[in-house]
């Protein structure tokens, strides 16, 4: 969705951007600076309206979206991973092998949904292979090598699917990259694969901020993207849907009525006349994030965590998200509140 007034402002600036850098660029630069230019202002995911969780009905569902098996790398098979998940209280697990799907009938009931899926790895212009989690797909559908990221997303969208941006900062793409292509409906803001988990590149967090600056609007995920089993439940997303069936988790989550987390718990989070509330469990820090330069952070002291904080929104501010950080360093995420003016 397009709203005209963004549109409007980002063509005008990158009209004037290529005028400004015309004369000193030229040839092949030139074509490629007007090309990502270009990308930008024709987003199709410009200032999308997300609905708020703490404001719609429905129920909490404990969700991973990107989770491994045998079936490509994975340490267990598929019936094993589905315990274990069931067994650390999700009710939603979407599996996700590399270029493979599953077959999943038979392991879904009322208090639990599988929903097939795959990580595909197209190539990108800057040659550095995108990661894209693809989410309630048909076991039928598989790619070319050749298939080019776009068309990747096109027959995902086309089958009755969703895409998501995977871990970014651990791939190493920038702005450039994750504006060039189009269709996906959320990043992952966090990735715990066993790896990145301790190396530290699982946070994504700024190159969210950075896609939210442009004015396209998305939410984040956080997600396992579980290998090895140690490491099952490390981070998920809390969907808010009517029920627990395919249909209503998936408008939900291209909604973007969930919030992300390793650990902490999100009550509220909500707009109350000129001010932003947050809600939460304990913790030791909540974090105010709006477009560019503004933010706002409440820190709890030596002796005393904190469950709630209020943030008087600034008069020029577009966008408002919050993060918290508990006590042993696990964070979570809302979804960005869009400010109507």
């Amino acid at each position: 969705m397009k709203r005209n007034l963004l549109v409007t402002f980002y063509s005008f600036n990158a009209k004037k951007c290529h005028c400004e850098r015309s004369e000193a660029i030229s040839g092949s630069r030139l074509l490629k600076t007007s090309l990502i230019i270009f990308l930008i202002s024709i987003s199709s995911s410009f200032a999308a309206e997300l609905i708020n969780p703490f404001t719609t009905d429905g129920n909490w569902y404990k969700t991973n979206l990107h989770t491994h098996t045998t079936r490509s790398d994975g340490d267990v098979n598929l019936p094993v991973r589905v315990k274990q998940y069931r067994d650390k209280g999700y009710q939603v697990l979407v599996v996700t092998d590399h270029e493979k799907t599953n077959k999943v009938d038979g392991y879904s009931d009322a208090n639990f949904l599988l929903l097939n899926g795959m990580e595909t790895h197209p190539k990108s212009n800057s040659q550095i292979n995108y990661h894209f989690v693809c989410i309630n797909i048909p076991e039928s559908l598989s790619f070319a090598k050749n298939v080019n990221a776009m068309e990747r997303i096109r027959q995902v969208k086309a089958s009755g699917g969703e895409v998501i941006f995977a871990h970014p900062y651990w791939s190493g793409h920038n702005i450039n990259d994750m504006l060039a292509v189009d269709g996906y409906i959320a990043m992952e803001v966090h990735n715990s694969y066993d790896g990145i988990y301790y190396i530290g590149k699982g946070y994504s967090s700024v190159q969210w901020d950075q896609l939210l600056n442009t004015g396209k609007i998305i939410p984040a995920v956080a997600a396992d993207d579980v290998h090895r089993s140690k490491f099952v439940g490390l981070s998920w997303i809390m969907i808010k849907a009517k029920e627990l069936t395919p249909t209503a988790i998936m408008d939900s989550l291209r909604a973007g009525s969930f919030y992300a987390s390793c650990g902490p718990v999100f009550e509220n989070f909500r707009i109350d006349g000129d001010s932003v509330v947050v809600k939460c469990s304990p913790a030791v820090e909540i974090c105010f994030m709006g477009q560019n330069n503004i933010s706002h952070n409440v820190t709890a002291d030596k002796n005393n965590l904190i469950t709630s904080a209020k943030y008087k929104l600034p008069d020029k501010i577009k966008w408002v998200r919050a993060e918290i950080i508990d006590a042993n360093g696990r964070h979570a995420w809302t979804n960005p509140i869009i400010i109507k003016e």
